[in-house]
Parts: structure tokens; sequence; C-alpha cells
């Protein structure tokens, strides 16, 4: 089981549709937000929390996605990955100070993940240096052409990060949505 927080404003609901949209596909989503409780799908159980200001305590091995409003607890575990915007600098130095595995999405090709091209129904979402999914495998740079779904660049740039630190598509590369 992988439990994953995603945190920031719970009207902003571009994640969990990604998420439970596909990622229920493949895997058995437990989905918490607030005091609504979701499962979908089967195979490998995904655990998500879905809130604006965690308390995350013994979360080693936790993915946690921040929204690009949201506010990293000071506390958070240097087990855990952190995907977050590096233009939010309260995230930026959060991170940094955690020691926790940091994975930054966004708009400048320095970012780990990012995008080099769109159009309207498509986006190319670009991982720009090498990430050690939770697998224990290595994610060499690559390039990741996804459907838009109506959702923005930032949450399908880290819907994107989560599938690459699940090794969700080894056998489907490129077919992302």
């Amino acid at each position: 089981m992988t439990p994953i927080f995603i945190i920031g404003n719970g009207s902003d609901r571009a994640l969990e549709r990604l998420i439970r949209g596909c990622l229920s596909r493949t895997y058995n989503v437990t989905y918490i937000r607030g005091n609504v409780y979701s499962v979908q799908g089967g195979g490998y159980e995904l655990v998500c929390f879905d809130c604006e200001a965690p308390v995350i305590s013994g979360a080693d091995g936790a993915v946690v996605i921040a929204k690009k409003d949201a506010v990293i607890p000071a506390d958070l575990p240097a087990g855990c990955t952190a995907v977050f915007s590096p233009e939010n600098e309260s995230q930026l130095d959060a991170v940094r100070r955690s020691g926790a595995f940091a994975v930054d999405c966004g708009f400048s090709p320095r970012s780990t993940v990012s995008f080099s091209g769109s159009s309207e129904s498509k986006l190319v979402i670009t991982l720009n240096r090498t990430i050690t999914a939770l697998s224990g495998r290595k994610i060499q740079p690559l390039e990741l052409p996804v459907e838009r779904q109506g959702a923005d660049p930032y949450s399908l740039m880290c819907f994107t990060a989560l599938r690459l630190l699940l090794d969700d598509f080894e056998s489907e590369l490129g077919s992302l949505i």
C-alpha cells in the first residue's frame, strides 16, 4: 500500500479526477476527501488523503503532492517524496528543510518535471532528469504526450510525476492517459 497525501485547496479537484479516473483502472484506489470515502478499481492499493492542511507523521514512503496554493507542513517527514511547485517559495523552503526526496513540477526546463509543448487537447510532459521510482527503478529523462482532460498544466505535471514515481507504465510508456 502506498499512502498519497494531496494537500491544498479542497475546491481544486483536478488531481482527484485524474487519480480516480485513470489510476483506478490499474490500482485499488481508496480516496478520502473530508468525510467522503470511496474505493475504486483493483490491484495494488493506493490510499489518497486529500485535505488542506494534513498532519503527516510516520509516513515514510508516502508521496505528498502539493497543489499550487498548498502550504506544506513544517514537519514533513524526510522519508517521503514531495511533488511541489518550485515557483511557490514556501513550498520550496519546506521541502528543502525537510530533506524529503523532491520532485518539482514547474514551467522551467530546470524543474524535474515540466512541459515542452502543448495543443488544445494535449500537453507534452518532460522528465528533465533521472528519478528513482518507489519500486527502485531508475526512470531516465523522457517526454510523454498526455491528454489534457480539462486539467490545468500544473495538475497534469503532478499527476505525471505521480505515475512516474509509481512506475505505473513500464510496459506502456508513452500512453499515459
